[in-house]
């Protein structure tokens, strides 16, 4: 199998040692690889695959670390367990309140709508032109039945919105990555904050995926859109990782909103290649 067709490789994020956003001695590398040995889901005959099992990385990666909390059946609200006291995000878990931690040491990024900032100010005013976009206006005056139709305009034109949204808001741009990373001095799964990269309007995959899980997570808390969201990712052994959204709508059908690629739509309307690409295992 090949890559799909229109993957952009610059717009990954480089997964080997020596790459730009790797910020790893040769011993890390070498125990990370070994870890990879034993979380392959899958290979391919031509030597390459895209696999599952960032998170389970990041949770042995972490495994010394003395800010890492496991994963405890007494707290099913963090099933990843949590890191310097936030629930770390993976597949199918709350994203506000959490930390995005990468599969190689990066800056760790903070998802925090309830602390005033920006990320909340990008959401209110994301709420308000959706307000007076959608034909069912005034809001304020919402019925049970107009907020059904809010819900399906929602729907319909959701990957449309967040496209436009984090476009403006936070376009990729590899250069504000590192920028941010020296003038905070950002060691090895330092914390940071979202607002952070918004300020500077400029991030990667993994920044693109925070913004959109979190904002589309709360229009769905507030109940002006239904169904699930997740941040999913997969990574190609010693090349490249990437993460994206995946929205699974009030009617069962799974959304890719991925920002970095530009890719938007329904998982089913793919090409084999790509719909392979950003399904999950036992689709």
């Amino acid at each position: 199998m090949s890559w799909p067709q229109g993957i952009n490789l610059e717009r990954l994020e480089p997964d080997a040692r020596g790459g730009p956003d790797s910020g790893i001695t040769q011993a890390e590398d070498a125990s990370g690889a070994a870890m990879e040995t034993e979380i392959i889901v899958e290979s391919l005959s031509n030597g390459w695959s895209a696999q599952a099992g960032n998170t389970a990385h990041v949770l042995a990666r972490l495994g010394n670390h003395s800010g890492f909390e496991p994963p405890s059946g007494d707290d099913p609200a963090t099933p990843y367990g949590r890191y310097l006291g936030r629930p770390i995000i993976g597949r199918d878990s709350r994203i506000d309140g959490g930390v995005y931690i990468g599969r190689k040491p990066r800056e760790a990024i903070v998802v925090d709508m309830a602390r005033p900032g920006l990320l909340d100010a990008v959401y209110r005013n994301w709420l308000a032109e959706l307000k007076q976009r959608a034909p069912m206006w005034p809001w304020q005056h919402m019925t049970t039945g107009r907020k059904r139709a809010v819900q399906r305009y929602l729907s319909r034109h959701m990957a449309t919105l967040c496209r436009a949204l984090v476009n403006r808001v936070l376009p990729f741009d590899r250069h504000v990555v590192a920028q941010v990373a020296e003038e905070h001095t950002l060691g090895p799964d330092d914390k940071v904050r979202l607002d952070v990269y918004l300020r500077r309007r400029g991030g990667v995959c993994r920044h693109q995926v925070c913004l959109l899980g979190a904002v589309l997570e709360r229009l769905i808390d507030e109940g002006w859109a239904e169904g699930q969201v997740s941040i999913d990712r997969k990574y190609v052994p010693r090349q490249y990782s990437h993460a994206w959204v995946r929205w699974t709508d009030a009617e069962g059908q799974v959304w890719i909103l991925d920002a970095a690629q530009d890719v938007w739509g329904p998982l089913e309307s793919f090409e084999p290649e790509r719909r392979w690409f950003y399904a999950r295992e036992e689709e």
